[in-house]
C-alpha cells in the first residue's frame, strides 16, 4: 500500500515535532527548512531577510519549562539559554531522533496549491536545484509567525537621508557605532536591540506610544521567576480565567504591575538609601510618568516583556524614552507624535509581524461577524483596519480540509510555545492517523481505552470558528494589540490533550506537557505516558496508534 506523504513546512520547534511525530506514527513525512540548518529564528543568519536572533539573545523562558518531554535540555546549560544554545539543542532533538535526513533544506516553500483531482497538495519549492512542483497528500505549515514584518506608516521617507531598517534586519551593533539612533517599538525585541546598541551609540532614543509591562527573568533569591507556578495553580488559573474572565485578568494585570515596579526597584542602583517601600513608590512614578511604561495592555491579550536591565538603563541615562514615531521630516530629523523633534542618523522599526497568508492562496477567511469569506490570495490584494482572520478549528485546522492541512505557527499562547508545538503535533498525528485507520477500516480495539482522536463534523468545526472569530474580535475591539490567534487556554489545551491522549482514559497525568517542568509533573511524566501509549499500540488496544498507520 502507498505510504501517506506529508510535508511539513519549516525546521523550527514546531517543524521537528511534527515532523517526528508523523514518522512515528507511520507517515511518509518530509521537512521543508529554508535555512541549512535546523532551529527556525533560533538558527542565527547573517541573511537580512530571514528572522533571526542577535548575538546577545536570551531565552525569556527557563529550561525549566521549555524542553521537549522526552529530550531534556543538558544539565550543564544555564538557566536562560543564549539563541546560540537553543539552536544547539534543536539541532541535538534533530540528530538524535534522526530527523535531519528527512528534511530537504536550502527549500522554500513558495505556495501550496490543491491538486488538479482535489485529493492532494502540489508544493512549489525552490531549491539548490531550481524550482519544482511536488505532490503531498497532507501538509503541515510550521512556518512561523515571525516571517512577515509590519511597517507603519512613514510618510516623509523621501526626505530622509539616514539608514531605516526593521527589526528583522538586524544582525549587530558593529555597523552603528557613533550613529544617532531611534528604535521604534518596546516590545522584546525592540529591547535587545537597544541593549545591544547602548555601549555603541552615540545617542539612542526609544519611541513608543503605550507602556508595557516589563519583568526580570528572576526573583529576589536569584531562582527562574517562571519556575515558581505549580501545575495545579497553573490549572486553576486557566479555569479562573475561562469562568470569571473580569475577575481574573485585572488581578492578573495587577499582580504583574507590583511585580514590575518591585523588579524595576531592585535593579537600578538609585536612591539606594531609601527604604525598600519608598524606593518603590520612586520607581512607579518614573515607571508611569517619566518613562510611560504604565498603563499597558492587559495581560489578557499581550504578552510582558521579559528583560533585568533594559529599565535600569532607562534609569542610567543609556536609553532615552521619546513619544510615538510620526513621520520623517528632514534628511536627520524625525518628528514625534507630541510634536517634538529628534535629530538621528539611523531609525529601527521594531514594529513586530504579521501573519503570512500568501503561502496558502486558497485559505479561507473570515466569514462572520459580517465580514464576507474570502480567500487568503484576495486578502493580500486589499487592505482594512480590522484584521483578517483564517478560518482555522482551535487556529490549527482549516474546517474544509482538516483531515490533510494543519497550521502549527499561528496560534499565539501565553506559555512557552515548544511545548504547546509538542502536544499539537502529537495531536495532529493521532487525529491523521485515526482516519488512516478508518480508511483502512481497522477494526475497532477493546473497549476500555480512550475514545478515537476524531475531530468533529464539518458544521461543528465551522461554527467553532464563528465562535472564536466573535470572540476575539470583541477582544480586539478592546485592545488593538489583541494577536490573531491567540488562544484561550482552558478549552485549547483541554482539545490538544484529548486528541493527543495524554489526558483520560490512560489516567496518567501528562497535562504538565503544556507547561513541562513543574514540580513531580515533570517531563518524566509524559515519558511515562509515551511508554503507556506505545505498550497499548503493541497490544493493539490503542485506537490511534502506530500499528494502524504503518501504510507500507
Amino acid at each position: 500500500m502507498d505510504k501517506i506523504r506529508v510535508a511539513v513546512i519549516g525546521g523550527g520547534s514546531a517543524g521537528l515535532t511534527a515532523l517526528k511525530a508523523l514518522r512515528e506514527e507511520g507517515f511518509d513525512a518530509v521537512g521543508f527548512e529554508r535555512k541549512e540548518n535546523v532551529g527556525g529564528l533560533w538558527s542565527y543568519s547573517s541573511d537580512s531577510t530571514h528572522t533571526s536572533v542577535i548575538q546577545n539573545t536570551i531565552a525569556n523562558v527557563s529550561k525549566f519549562i521549555s524542553g521537549f518531554s522526552d529530550f531534556p535540555i543538558p544539565r550543564d546549560f544555564p538557566c536562560y539559554m543564549t539563541g546560540a544554545q537553543v539552536a544547539e539543542y534543536f539541532q541535538a532533538y534533530a540528530r538524535h531522533f534522526e530527523l535531519e535526513s528527512h528534511i530537504r533544506f536550502k527549500t522554500i516553500v513558495q505556495r501550496v496549491l490543491r491538486d488538479k483531482t482535489d485529493k492532494g497538495w502540489d508544493i512549489y519549492i525552490t531549491g539548490p536545484e531550481g524550482d519544482a512542483v511536488l505532490s503531498f497528500d497532507k501538509v503541515v505549515f510550521a512556518t512561523g509567525a515571525e516571517t512577515l514584518n509590519v511597517w507603519p506608516p512613514m510618510t516623509g521617507r523621501e526626505k530622509f537621508k539616514g539608514t531605516v531598517i526593521h527589526g528583522q534586519s538586524y544582525r549587530g551593533p558593529e555597523q552603528f557605532v557613533g550613529k544617532r539612533i531611534l528604535v521604534v517599538g518596546v516590545g522584546n525585541t525592540a529591547c535587545d536591540v537597544s541593549l545591544s546598541l547602548k555601549e555603541h551609540a552615540s545617542k539612542l532614543f526609544q519611541s513608543y506610544r503605550r507602556g508595557r509591562v516589563m519583568v526580570s527573568r528572576y526573583l529576589d533569591n536569584g531562582v527562574a521567576a517562571d519556575s515558581t507556578m505549580t501545575w495545579p495553580a497553573l490549572r486553576l488559573k486557566y479555569l479562573f480565567e475561562h469562568k470569571l474572565p473580569w475577575l481574573a485578568h485585572p488581578l492578573l494585570d495587577r499582580s504583574m504591575t507590583k511585580q514590575m515596579i518591585h523588579d524595576a526597584a531592585r535593579a537600578s542602583t538609585e536612591k539606594k538609601t531609601l527604604s525598600e517601600k519608598e524606593r518603590r513608590r520612586y520607581f512607579a512614578k518614573l515607571i508611569k510618568d517619566e518613562w510611560r511604561l504604565l498603563p499597558s495592555p492587559s495581560m489578557a491579550h499581550e504578552h510582558p516583556v521579559i528583560q533585568e536591565t533594559f529599565i535600569a538603563t532607562l534609569s542610567s541615562g543609556q536609553i532615552t524614552p521619546v513619544r510615538g514615531f510620526k513621520e520623517f521630516a528632514g534628511e536627520d530629523l524625525v518628528l514625534l507624535d507630541d510634536g517634538s523633534f529628534i535629530e538621528v542618523d539611523v531609525v529601527i522599526f521594531c514594529t513586530g509581524y504579521g501573519l503570512d497568508f500568501s503561502i496558502m492562496p486558497e485559505l479561507e477567511m473570515d466569514g462572520t461577524c459580517g465580514f464576507p469569506m474570502v480567500p487568503a490570495s484576495q486578502v493580500l490584494a486589499e487592505s482594512r483596519r480590522e484584521p483578517y482572520l483564517p478560518r482555522l478549528y482551535h487556529m490549527m485546522f482549516p474546517p474544509r480540509w482538516a483531515s490533510s492541512v494543519a497550521f502549527l505557527s499561528w496560534m499565539s499562547p501565553q506559555i512557552t510555545t515548544w511545548c504547546v508545538f509538542e502536544l499539537a503535533s502529537l495531536a495532529i498525528a493521532q487525529i491523521w492517523a485515526t482516519e488512516a485507520a478508518r480508511e483502512l477500516n481497522i477494526e475497532k480495539p477493546a473497549v476500555g481505552y480512550r475514545t478515537p482522536a476524531m475531530l468533529p463534523s464539518l458544521a461543528d468545526m465551522n461554527a467553532e470558528v464563528d465562535e472564536y472569530h466573535a470572540w476575539w474580535r470583541g477582544e480586539w475591539a478592546k485592545e488593538k494589540s489583541a494577536r490573531p490567534g491567540f488562544v484561550r487556554p482552558h478549552t485549547f489545551y483541554r482539545f490538544l490533550h484529548d486528541m493527543a491522549g495524554t489526558e483520560g482514559d490512560l489516567k496518567i497525568k501528562a497535562e504538565v506537557n503544556e507547561y513541562n517542568a513543574f514540580g513531580k509533573w515533570s517531563i518524566h511524566s509524559l515519558n511515562t505516558q509515551r511508554k503507556n501509549v506505545r505498550a497499548a499500540n503493541r497490544a493493539g488496544h490503542y485506537p490511534n496508534a502506530a500499528n494502524l498507520c504503518q501504510l507500507s
